[in-house]
């Protein structure tokens, strides 16, 4: 299983990985997004490639 983080604080809520993830490990909730559900993420990293702050990481 992966640990799936964002670093809110170089976050710009850019939306790109709750668009991109292909698993709904991510969700928007009022004006965030905020990892709901890390134990479905399969680790294809589309998340963390088009991040462009670098604020997700995926262990």
């Amino acid at each position: 299983m992966y640990t799936v983080t964002i670093d809110y604080e170089v976050c710009e809520n850019s939306g790109y990985c709750f668009e991109l993830c292909p698993e709904d490990v991510f969700e928007l909730k009022v004006s965030q997004v905020v990892v709901v559900r890390p134990e479905s993420c399969t680790g294809c990293w589309l998340c963390v490639e088009h991040c462009p702050t670098g604020a997700v990481t995926v262990e």
